[in-house]
């Protein structure tokens, strides 16, 4: 059986580790010419790093990133609350702990597990067409080349010309807030195990994550992250600011015929709660398996009833944390402080940000 897979982002990346590492034929065709130098995406779930295990992937990440123990609330500059990741009972997937790691160093790594596994990588190839029968799939590229396989993964992102291609819809709607996000060096901040988030005024917050050593991640749901933020941090370096839109978006399905779906191609959500990339490596993971071992034809249903449901909850959280109202407002704080106060309460708050 061979594979094509669209798209070398860690959902693209993922599958094709784990379907070599199971003996299947991948290529992975990415329209970039070069790796992407950009952290984006940096939270990594117990349950990712469960999965990534049996193909040594996850003993690279642990090698490389930084473990959360916990959550600090506040409310402008004012500490508010603090949650530690230890709360979480049951504990699920041999963690209580979440990790962090720029993604463009977890695509390194997962690059490199590919080639380790017998997958190849091709860049430079964006898809021009795509056409299947009821023996295969071929790709056009837009260098004039072709490439034929049994099955064909769309991990494509948003705009994903393989989704198109085939004609599965995606829709949604698109949420008004402009955010925005400054990678930064801050040798000052003292809490480098720890994600922050202040509560504005106005429906208004600001996160940071460390990234390791004196890197910060500054999150926030306004044009300017590094204004908005109202923790002090004594910048020594900025590496890159960005800004983004924020869809709600599912695919109709993630299946058609011999193609299927995965990652930002499959659904689009708020980045509340880090789910974005470990939804991806969990359909990546779960189509690799069925492929391998037999089960696609309930790829779609399954990935896509868990993926709503994950997504829901990350929404609940977007609205929660943003929301504008004195008296919302005023709810959340008191909310967290009794969640803190009560150990069944952490508990659940902890498992459910964990494991979902």
């Amino acid at each position: 059986m061979h594979v094509l897979i669209c798209g070398a982002g860690p959902t693209g990346l993922t599958a094709g580790v784990e379907l070599a590492r199971r003996g299947v034929d991948v290529t992975v065709f990415e329209a970039r010419d070069a790796p992407s130098s950009l952290s984006r995406a940096v939270g990594i779930n117990p349950e990712s790093l469960h999965r990534l295990g049996p193909s040594g992937v996850t003993e690279a990440l642990l090698a490389e990133g930084v473990t959360y123990t916990g959550l600090m609330l506040h409310r402008g500059s004012q500490p508010w609350a603090a949650l530690d990741f230890d709360a979480a009972r049951p504990e699920r997937f041999g963690r209580r702990h979440m990790f962090g790691l720029p993604q463009n160093r977890t695509e390194a790594i997962l690059a490199a597990a590919l080639a380790r596994h017998g997958g190849r990588l091709r860049r430079g190839c964006t898809v021009t067409g795509v056409a299947q029968d009821a023996d295969g799939v071929r790709l056009t590229l837009d260098d004039g080349h072709t490439a034929q396989g049994d099955w064909l993964v769309g991990a494509d992102g948003t705009h994903s010309r393989v989704r198109e291609a085939v004609g599965i819809g995606y829709p949604g709607h698109r949420l008004p807030d402009v955010w925005s996000i400054a990678d930064i060096d801050a040798p000052g901040w003292p809490h480098r195990d720890r994600v922050a988030l202040s509560l504005l005024p106005e429906g208004r917050l600001a996160a940071i994550v460390p990234l390791g050593g004196a890197r910060l991640r500054m999150i926030s749901n306004t044009e300017d992250a590094l204004a908005a933020e109202p923790f002090g941090v004594s910048v020594a370096h900025v590496h890159d600011t960005g800004q983004f839109r924020v869809a709600l978006r599912m695919a109709e399905r993630f299946r058609e015929g011999r193609v299927l779906l995965a990652g930002d191609a499959a659904h689009s959500h708020s980045p509340a709660g880090g789910r974005g990339m470990n939804l991806g490596i969990a359909d990546a993971c779960d189509l690799a398996e069925r492929l391998a071992e037999g089960g696609i034809d309930g790829y779609s249903d399954a990935r896509r009833a868990e993926d709503r449901h994950i997504i829901a909850g990350a929404e609940r959280m977007r609205r929660v944390v943003t929301a504008k109202s004195r008296a919302a407002r005023a709810a959340t704080l008191a909310g967290a402080r009794l969640i803190t106060a009560l150990p069944p309460f952490r508990a659940r708050f902890a498992a459910n940000f964990l494991y979902g």
